[in-house]
């Protein structure tokens, strides 16, 4: 029940705060627990741990600076079952609009890039990339025609910043093209599915 005023209820605003200062304390703790952090701040992160998780807060802000780890990055390669060419799809393309999905997709990147490491490193074989599948299998049920779908991940490499610099103060050298094969690690595969399995 309203109060007098039209607002909330006093039950909800409480409510309502306790949320957001939970949410601001989980935030908060993300931030200060990247390194370097003291053993308090990386004590009071812990504490948040499963809340960071369920709402995928687990990489700080921190993550962008001040030196920022190469990016991993995610395509698909679709082969038509009619022979036509195979069409590459670039999964992290910086076109992608609004800003927030491309900032998403480099978060899914991420997890396929993980994913694709850690089904390399078994020594078994027995540990097929999940990520890979998923995106095959996303891929074979919206496309029509498909045979199979590759799936690739890499890092993009940081340009070197003295280079960076140099560029920065002679503006008659040529601009870099931060896409170049250069800025790029090698390729992993993360799966080649025929999409008769699905």
């Amino acid at each position: 029940m309203a109060d007098a005023r039209g607002g909330w209820p006093p039950w909800a605003r409480v409510v309502v705060s306790a949320a957001v200062l939970g949410h601001g304390a989980a935030v908060l703790a993300a931030v200060l627990a990247a390194p370097p952090a003291s053993i308090l701040q990386r004590d009071l992160a812990y504490r948040f741990q499963r809340y960071q998780h369920l709402v995928a807060m687990e990489t700080s802000p921190r993550y962008y600076a001040p030196d920022p780890p190469p990016t991993p990055v995610a395509r698909v390669r679709l082969r038509h079952a009619d022979g036509s060419p195979e069409t590459v799809v670039d999964l992290t393309a910086r076109n992608l609009l609004p800003r927030l999905r491309y900032q998403r997709h480099l978060a899914l990147a991420n997890y396929l890039y993980v994913d694709a490491q850690e089904a390399r490193r078994d020594p078994d074989g027995a540990h097929p990339s999940a990520w890979g599948r998923a995106y095959a299998r996303h891929y074979c049920r919206t496309v029509p025609g498909l045979s199979s779908v590759a799936v690739e991940t890499r890092l993009h490499l940081i340009p070197d910043l003295d280079r960076l610099r140099r560029l920065a103060e002679d503006p008659g050298l040529p601009r870099l093209d931060l896409d170049a094969e250069e800025f790029f690690g090698p390729t992993i595969t993360a799966g080649d599915y025929p999409c008769a399995d699905f």
